[in-house]
């Protein structure tokens, strides 16, 4: 892998927010403590912001450790002022304190990391040449630490702690298998040795002291591993390496990987638990990159079920029918796509249908020239990415956007399109809700006892206890014809309700037929109208038609209302 030694970002004075001055590392730091005491191998960043620093021989205090302008970016205030002996002799614990959590707090600092404890030698693997004679088993202490905000919240200091302790459990591995990382120390300390012999102690340049770490990073494999580590969290959040090119390292900081659109919100990784919790198996998957780019990002040695599922995908293709069509258990399903949502490689929707009804999310920006129209205009020529979004101001079906007289490839246009505006949360696709909402519940069906009864006046043909009569007799007759436990069902539930909500029913005429009537009660014992399931789930759970919900909506209408929102456990990706 190719050293680079310089910065990796330019100090820009653009406003940060607070999810990065959170999320953010400040520098990340590797000590080591044997026999011959403890050292502080590398740390990155670790160039000085702000011009060289003189540090007389009397002047301890003076610090040669300052941000870089990497970190400039990423927060307000300057890392805490540390020269690296004190660093080494605070990260440095003792053998007792190995193998469990270190956390450190220093002023606005805290220092998160896992140390290890390790026998190196017995072998000479990692160094060249073969008549070198192995070295004796040492016990040695590393530590690889982490400086964040010490005002961050404890979930993401405790990613970093599971950061730290995979990174220590892939040195000991290596250790174990060919001495790599006591080779990788040899070599920091043979380049700490040299340049401290070359370094005049009575004029110290911090360019002069940076010298070293600049020649670590140029030549140990394990410092380029420790940069890349922390140029992909503050990045992207995300890290896939290999260590010493041969154990994978994976990691993922789902408080970056999962973002909104509103500054300053934060994203709950909890939010993901409520969100497999809450997964059915009608919902559906949504790829957020191209299905090429996420097999080719995948590991050599993952799953074939993870492979198969993601060559059978389709966003029209529910949970259950991608099990059907890998072969997989629908278990296996959704730990597969547990996983792509946690790594943010896939959303939760509901399959793609022309039924769907899509709006625009919440705190999505709408500046004329932001870099989402940019990249819309790249990946659409001759399409205005705000003009699209106007068309959906107001919750919009698919099938009105798809015109019949249109060729296909413009109507797989509108597809692609729809597919881009899901995958950068542009859209949020919105569900009927139905409430059982009869007079006594809010909206009254009859405004006073008075008007009841004027009602009846003129239109005693629809009495409620003529209507009563009628729905009886049509009940005895179904219960002749072998529909008596259904019936009786309906009948109990419809006893159950309050006088006002019976004769709210009775004065429906749909009520007297004994079909619709036997599904509304049927919806109404299921609690399918207390507004908390959507059409789509009650077509799944009870195998309904969509038309057969629709005309039932139509014949109650006087006491079904409609209410279009977003399903809860997909609205917990969009900043509300």
């Amino acid at each position: 892998m190719a050293a680079n030694p310089g910065p990796a970002h330019s100090t820009s004075s653009a406003p940060f927010r607070l999810t990065d001055s959170e999320t953010n590392p400040m520098c990340i730091y590797l000590v080591k403590n044997d026999s011959k005491g403890d050292k502080l191998l590398f740390r990155y960043p670790f160039h000085s912001f702000g011009g060289p620093v003189k540090v007389s021989l009397n002047d301890h205090k003076r610090s040669l450790h300052k941000d870089s302008g990497l970190v400039k970016t990423v927060r307000p205030h300057d890392l805490t002022i540390f020269t690296d002996d004190v660093i080494s002799s605070l990260f440095a614990v003792k053998m007792e304190l190995c193998d469990r959590k270190f956390e450190l707090k220093v002023n606005n600092v805290r220092f998160v990391g896992h140390p290890m404890q390790l026998v190196t030698g017995g072998s000479d693997g990692g160094s060249e040449g073969g008549n070198k004679k192995p070295q004796s088993p040492s016990i040695i202490m590393i530590n690889i630490v982490f400086a964040l905000d010490a005002f961050a919240r404890r979930q993401i200091s405790n990613c970093y702690y599971d950061l730290s302790k995979v990174l220590g459990v892939a040195l000991r591995h290596e250790e174990k298998r060919c001495a790599y990382l006591s080779s990788q120390i040899k070599d920091m300390l043979y380049i700490h040795d040299t340049m401290a012999m070359s370094t005049n102690e009575c004029d110290l340049d911090s360019s002069v002291d940076n010298k070293h770490f600049i020649s670590i990073l140029e030549n140990s494999s394990l410092a380029q591993d420790l940069k890349s580590v922390f140029e992909g969290v503050v990045t992207n959040g995300l890290i896939k390496l290999k260590v010493n090119d041969w154990v994978d390292v994976s990691f993922c900081l789902p408080h970056k990987v999962h973002h909104f659109y509103r500054d300053g919100q934060y994203f709950e990784p909890e939010s993901i638990n409520k969100c497999l919790k809450g997964l059915r198996p009608y919902h559906g998957l949504l790829l957020m990159a191209d299905r090429k780019v996420l097999l080719d990002s995948l590991p050599q040695d993952s799953s074939p079920s993870i492979v198969r599922l993601i060559n059978m995908y389709n966003p029209v293709k529910s949970l259950e029918t991608l099990s059907a069509d890998s072969d997989l258990t629908l278990a296996q399903v959704f730990n597969i796509a547990g996983h792509l949502i946690y790594w943010g490689d896939a959303i939760v929707i509901f399959p793609l249908s022309e039924t769907n009804m899509y709006a625009i999310a919440p705190n999505v920006p709408t500046e004329r020239n932001n870099k989402f129209a940019k990249k819309f205009e790249k990946k659409f020529p001759g399409q205005k990415l705000l003009d699209v979004m106007s068309e959906f101001s107001f919750p919009t079906s698919l099938q009105y956007k798809m015109c019949p007289i249109e060729d296909k490839s413009s109507g797989s246009t509108t597809i692609q399109i729809l597919i881009w505006l899901l995958q950068h949360k542009i859209l949020l696709q919105y569900h009927t809700y139905m409430y059982f909402m009869p007079s006594s519940k809010g909206l009254g069906y009859y405004n006073d006892e008075s008007e009841f009864h004027d009602y009846n006046n003129k239109h005693p043909s629809e009495a409620p206890m003529t209507t009563y009569q009628t729905l009886s007799e049509n009940w005895l007759q179904l219960s002749s014809g072998g529909y008596s436990s259904s019936m009786s069902s309906a009948e109990e539930m419809f006893h159950s309700l309050d006088e006002d909500e019976q004769i709210a029913l009775m004065h429906i005429p749909a009520s007297a037929n004994p079909d619709d009537f036997r599904l509304l009660m049927r919806l109404l014992k299921q609690g399918y109208l207390s507004g908390e399931h959507h059409l789509e789930e009650i077509m799944y759970l009870e195998n309904i038609r969509r038309s057969e919900l629709l005309k039932l909506l139509d014949k109650f209408k006087d006491v079904l209302v409609t209410v279009e929102m977003e399903d809860p456990i997909i609205s917990n990706f969009y900043s509300h």
